[in-house]
């Protein structure tokens, strides 16, 4: 019996989070998410050599497409029309920054969405929350997330039942706690160099905060983060006097290995048509580059070397490994 009764406790202290349970700790430690209105927010254009595109079909490629890759059952890629961002929060405190995405082309003004996906973000100790939403597989256009009745997936309180009929369950629209820890590739492999990214596609909008130096804490809350994520340690890479993390970290992961490329023009972006292709659109970092192709590379193409060595092996000769707290660099020469 003393043997079952152990047995049991082990098994209950082994059950993943509730959506409540991590909610109410991102609640707690950085701040609580208002339910919100995906409609309320700002469309992220869609353009085909500079021209918008009507809302059907979807363009195979685009002139931004977004950094998300969208490989679910029925997606129409990176370049679907509609998508809306929205900052729900940006002080001095905290940033709550939300993106509704969607992955089939639907008609003009239509509410549903296939995805949204959200950080909270506290500036003052780091702690960073992550949450999605996903529409049922296979992704349908009469079909998906009413984007209109979002509710809040972090709250002090459980909402009732029934309490608030304007929204759904938070629990039957978000993912849970473990199933956004475990999804591929993990948030925080490509939020390594800080809670928001920074892209062509986001950068339409006046949608995304900023925090590129702050304290950043990407799994500190969560059991079922801790645990998927406890082998992923983000942390930024720089060298002395270098042009391109004079403005943002460079993170170790996909910073590293995907979008310190794609964003200076030595591979090309999914989803890119021939006009993202092209020089200043295919070398995005600096943002708004007004540059000559010869003066980026003056200013930057040194830089862009060293860090991709640094990249390779952040152990190397003049490599410096900066820790997301309030430790300074360390120079590893």
């Amino acid at each position: 019996m003393k043997a079952w009764l152990l047995l049991l406790l082990l098994a209950g202290s082994a059950q993943a989070e509730t959506l409540f349970e991590y909610g109410r700790q991102c609640a707690e430690q950085v701040t609580e998410v208002p339910a919100f209105d995906c409609m309320a927010g700002e469309e992220i254009p869609i353009t085909v050599d500079g021209k918008p595109v009507p809302p059907q079909p979807a363009p195979a490629t685009c002139d931004r497409p977004s950094l998300l890759p969208q490989h679910d059952a029925g997606s129409q890629g990176q370049c679907v029309p509609g998508s809306r961002a929205l900052v729900l929060r940006d002080d001095a405190t905290a940033q709550i920054s939300a993106v509704c995405r969607k992955q089939v082309a639907r008609p003009a003004g239509s509410p549903l969405f296939d995805e949204i996906n959200l950080v909270s973000h506290n500036l003052k100790n780091g702690k960073t929350c992550w949450f999605t939403a996903k529409a049922a597989s296979p992704l349908a256009a009469d079909r998906g997330i009413d984007g209109r009745r979002v509710p809040s997936p972090s709250t002090l309180k459980p909402v009732p039942r029934g309490a608030e009929p304007a929204s759904p369950p938070a629990d039957k629209v978000w993912l849970t706690p473990a199933q956004v820890a475990n999804s591929q590739p993990a948030c925080v492999h490509c939020h390594d160099s800080g809670p928001f990214m920074y892209s062509p596609y986001i950068a339409q909008t006046t949608k995304l905060p900023g925090d590129p130096f702050g304290f950043y804490e990407p799994k500190a809350i969560g059991e079922d983060f801790k645990k998927a994520w406890a082998s992923l340690h983000a942390f930024g890479i720089t060298t002395r006097g270098n042009t391109c993390t004079a403005c943002h970290r460079m993170g170790n992961m996909n910073s590293c290995r995907v979008a310190m490329d794609q964003s200076t023009g030595r591979a090309p972006q999914e989803g890119g048509d021939a006009w993202s292709k092209a020089f200043p659109q295919s070398h995005w970092m600096s943002p708004g580059n007004l540059h000559s192709r010869a003066q980026w590379d003056e200013q930057f193409s040194e830089s862009l070397k060293k860090l991709a060595a640094c990249c390779a092996d952040p152990q190397g000769p003049g490599c410096q490994v900066v820790e997301y707290g309030p430790s300074r660099p360390r120079d590893r020469r």
